[in-house]
């Protein structure tokens, strides 16, 4: 008898639970399109907000290295910015397996950081040719501090690689061990 009772209430608990995981599954279909829609369309407005810096100075003043600093500039954050919606469209895709999530997180945190790191040194040497252009040599402690926080990045993401890859390789350890 108690047994009949509980057996609506499991039917209901277990409906609830379908429903719920249902929804966790789509709202990342949702959302991940969306957010790596924002980001690429963020990245071809700075592609041709790129561009246009760099004709303008070039058409009005006939000033080429003003528009290829510009132009260098916002180049460098559509890159960025474009490398981020692929690593958040390709990382967070429904049909990536559940169970290489830290490589997938180690894959994408080290394209989307060298692409940072890149940008920050890019944007350091555009700063130290500009400062040594116009003779203006007490602002280069900017660039130089860019690069050392590049640096630190660029550190920071060696012992990311390093440990992810040694969690990795202790994943593996496990799952050889469990499946003899």
């Amino acid at each position: 008898m108690k047994s009949e009772a509980l057996a609506p209430h499991d039917t209901i608990t277990e409906e609830k639970t379908t429903g719920l995981e249902a929804l966790i599954q789509a709202v990342p279909r949702l959302l991940v399109p969306m957010f790596a829609l924002f980001f690429l369309s963020f990245a071809l407005l700075y592609a041709s907000s790129a561009i246009i810096e760099f004709v303008k100075p070039i058409l009005s003043d006939g000033d080429l290295f003003g528009g290829l600093f510009k132009g260098l500039h916002m180049g460098v954050v559509a890159l960025a910015v474009y490398e981020l919606a692929q690593v958040v469209h390709q990382e967070y895709d429904t049909s990536g397996k559940p169970s290489d999530a830290v490589r997938r997180i180690r894959r994408g945190v080290t394209r989307f950081g060298s692409i940072v790191f890149v940008a920050l040194v890019l944007e350091s040497l555009i700063m130290v040719i500009k400062y040594s252009q116009q003779d203006l040599a007490g602002f280069l402690y900017y660039p130089v501090a860019i690069i050392t926080s590049a640096s630190f990045l660029l550190i920071s993401l060696g012992v990311f690689i390093k440990l992810s890859d040694s969690a990795t390789m202790d994943d593996g350890q496990a799952n050889a061990s469990e499946n003899p």
